[in-house]
């Protein structure tokens, strides 16, 4: 190396050339420069991207900022492989941060004076867009550390990339996927979704999220970001070939904005669910030759995963389970075992979300039939081709998937029986009233679409003095924001059929402890929300209502109600009290039925019961939680139903006894 050829290029620099910032950058690229020798380069570099550089292109005094912008990239493109040598880093970092102000300031000018100016030459708005992202590419943590937070906290600068980052959905000539030649320099150093997933990771590792500074490009309207952020991935996934690390910064992008309320239920509504299920589906079917393609097929498919497990029983869980089980899921499930070893010695937690959606949330929201429909279709079409595989005894999946398949296979006989002869009632919410009758008999109210009345006077009174109003509207105001969703009747009616079965099917043991609180009502409270189901008798002592969340007085009122209908009973027969939780994702749903305890007995003929006094001894009400939301990622749930959903036994509890559930027979 020459030092007159440094000083020569370093001369050029500080005149004004052009073509002295490639020569530059390429002098400080080469295997045998020194330090000293790329560090005299960057400060030339920093030297022409000063206030009067600034200032003389603002006044026209330089006709445009070439060599600004490709001052910034060619920093871009050594600056990296210095900070890594940990003997040198906090020089660099010194120099960097001594600079960053003005520096921000050229990012910002460029930005809003060349790449959203459409008068500009669209070469000059791409070079000035590619300088920027580029130089943010080396604002990571991964390079700049502790010194991170001077370039997040600097106004904006987080807004800025994001912005770039739209634009690039809005306009693909600034992808950074297109390669045009007409652009000065080389093609893009870094991509735009790289650097915003490794903010996005220290935000979340910090819990400093820039929300306002994330969302103000988007006017702070959630939905215009989730649109971005499906666009991106979208267009990534029809490139060919694919590049792996794009889509796995697209789905971890898409996992990181969800954690903010007002993205992550746009996300849903734009068919997130759906559109990963379609990521998994793409690479499944790739057929890379090296090993290291193949773990980032791996690794794209195991955040795919991670993704639906996080949100697909986000707000009532039921319409993002029924999607991703439409969208074809579990065949594309069953299609991952062969990725699995790619990742299997890195990390086994990789795979947890797999295990996840296949032996505990699928097969608990088989109660529903609209799931069980779709999951039985799937299972069947699956088994009925032979060229599938299945998975291997002793395999990774197989004890998962054995699991879903003898579940969803049992309750599937439920769907064939004839309900003709089925007591389904709807029972009048008003606590003047509370009459019960055969389903459809009543009115149901037309704000929540929850609860029934059997007479108007019943729904105004209810509606002033039985505390509906406050209930109904904040069903109401959930569910316009999208946050909650109705069950429909026949997935309600189901679940009727799959209560009564599991009643049945534990009749003798239900039956033997009731005996014990006879003549008082026994109580029975099933726990749906985990896989095996759990069951619990006693009597309304040792099993009082849990409070389930902080606006549950209704559930209460209704549960007190039922207790008093059964004890002031005036027909003959001990009377069953039941309390079902159900999974409904992070929107809390119990189902309250009161009925006669001969129901549960085998062989018992509903059409043979004539007497008209059982309809004052039945009782069936849905309560859903009216209140705030509870998210999946930060475990706010409330204290009982974690307690419900995290005991440390899958059992049959009959008074303090436990007893092994039957999985194939929890249908």
């Amino acid at each position: 190396m020459s030092s007159n050829e440094l000083k020569n290029i370093l001369d050029d620099l500080s005149k004004g050339s052009f073509d002295s910032v490639a020569s530059a950058t390429l002098f400080a690229l080469r295997d045998d420069c020194t330090f000293p020798d790329a560090y005299q380069i960057s400060i030339a570099l920093y030297d022409i991207i000063d206030s009067i550089h600034l200032q003389q292109v603002k006044r026209g005094l330089i006709a445009e900022p070439l060599q600004q912008a490709l001052a910034l990239r060619g920093l871009a493109s050594f600056m990296p492989f210095w900070l890594s040598r940990s003997v040198y880093t906090a020089r660099i970092l010194n120099t960097l941060t001594s600079r960053w102000p003005i520096i921000r300031e050229w990012l910002l000018f460029l930005g809003t004076d060349y790449v959203y100016k459409e008068t500009i030459d669209r070469s000059m708005r791409i070079l000035a867009k590619r300088a920027i992202v580029d130089f943010l590419g080396i604002c990571r943590h991964d390079t700049l550390g502790d010194s991170l937070p001077i370039v997040l906290s600097s106004p904006g600068i987080v807004s800025l990339l994001f912005s770039l980052w739209d634009l690039e959905t809005k306009d693909r000539h600034f992808s950074s996927c297109v390669q045009d030649d007409d652009i000065p320099g080389p093609p893009p150093i870094i991509r735009t979704p790289a650097i915003i997933d490794s903010w996005m990771c220290t935000f979340s590792e910090t819990e400093t999220w820039n929300w306002h500074e994330i969302l103000r490009p988007f006017n702070n309207d959630g939905a215009g970001i989730a649109a971005t952020a499906l666009d991106h991935l979208a267009h990534d996934l029809a490139q060919q070939p694919i590049d792996c690390d794009l889509i796995i910064w697209d789905i971890h992008l898409l996992t990181s904005l969800s954690v903010n309320n007002t993205i992550r239920i746009p996300l849903l509504m734009q068919h997130s669910m759906q559109k990963t299920a379609g990521v998994i589906a793409t690479m499944v079917s790739q057929r890379p030759h090296s090993t290291k393609q193949r773990h980032l097929v791996a690794k794209a498919i195991s955040y795919a995963c991670w993704y639906i497990r996080a949100y697909v029983e986000d707000t009532d869980g039921l319409p993002w389970i029924s999607e991703v089980l439409e969208a074809g899921l579990l065949p594309l499930l069953l299609a991952i075992e062969p990725w699995i070893r790619y990742l299997k010695d890195n990390n086994d937690e990789d795979w947890e979300p797999l295990w996840l959606l296949l032996s505990t949330i699928f097969p608990k929201y088989a109660i529903f039939r609209s799931v069980l429909k779709v999951m039985g279709r799937s299972i069947k079409a699956l088994n009925a081709v032979k060229a599938v595989d299945r998975p291997k005894p002793g395999g990774p999946m197989h004890k998962h998937w054995t699991t879903l398949e003898t579940l969803v296979m049992t309750r599937l006989n439920l769907l064939e029986t004839d309900d003709a002869d089925e007591a389904h009632v709807d029972s009048c919410q008003s606590s003047k009233c509370n009459k019960s009758g055969a389903a459809g008999t009543f009115k149901r109210c037309a704000g929540c679409l929850h609860v029934h009345y059997c007479s108007k006077e019943c729904q105004i009174y209810d509606w002033k003095q039985g505390g509906h109003q406050t209930y109904c509207r904040g069903i109401q105001a959930r569910r316009a924001k999208g946050i909650m969703s109705r069950i429909s009747n026949r997935d309600l009616r189901f679940l009727d059929r799959v209560i009564a079965s599991d009643l049945s099917y534990h009749n003798e043991r239900i039956s033997k402890t009731a005996a014990i609180h006879a003549p008082g009502p026994a109580v029975v409270e099933i726990d749906y929300t985990c896989t095996p189901f759990r069951i619990g008798v006693g009597c309304t002592e040792s099993l009082p209502v849990p409070d389930t969340c902080k606006c549950d007085r209704l559930m209460q009122q209704k549960w007190d109600t039922m207790v008093e209908l059964a004890r002031n009973s005036n027909t003959p027969g001990q009377k069953l009290l039941i309390r079902a939780f159900i999974p409904c994702g992070s929107a809390p749903k119990v189902k309250l039925q009161l009925i006669p305890i001969k129901r549960i007995i085998p062989g018992y003929d509903p059409s043979q019961d004539h007497d008209p006094a059982e309809a004052s001894d039945t009782f069936d009400h849905l309560y859903s939680c009216a209140g705030i939301s509870f998210t999946i990622v930060d475990h706010s749930y409330p204290v009982e139903t974690l307690r419900l959903m995290n005991k440390g036994t899958d059992a049959l509890t009959i008074e303090g006894k436990e007893t092994t559930t039957d999985l194939a027979h929890s249908a």
